[in-house]
């Protein structure tokens, strides 16, 4: 559910996935799993993601519809 929220933010700050994974010490294959739904997060890692793009965790964990009809 909220991989899809990842992406967004991560797209709209205009990084890639390769860029993400650098920041987090993680591979991009994880950060691809976690934008797909494949792969569960750590809940220290949703806290600095959300630090990385200056965004609540509350932003990344509602649902997409929720996210977009408050950026309206």
């Amino acid at each position: 559910m909220f991989g899809r929220n990842i992406k967004r933010i991560r797209e709209r700050n205009n990084k890639t996935q390769k860029d993400l994974a650098d920041y987090l010490g993680v591979s991009r294959q994880a950060v691809c799993m976690w934008e797909t739904g494949k792969r569960d997060l750590k809940a220290t890692t949703l806290n600095r993601i959300a630090k990385i793009f200056n965004v609540s965790i509350d932003e990344i964990i509602n649902s997409e519809q929720e996210v977009i009809e408050k950026e309206s």
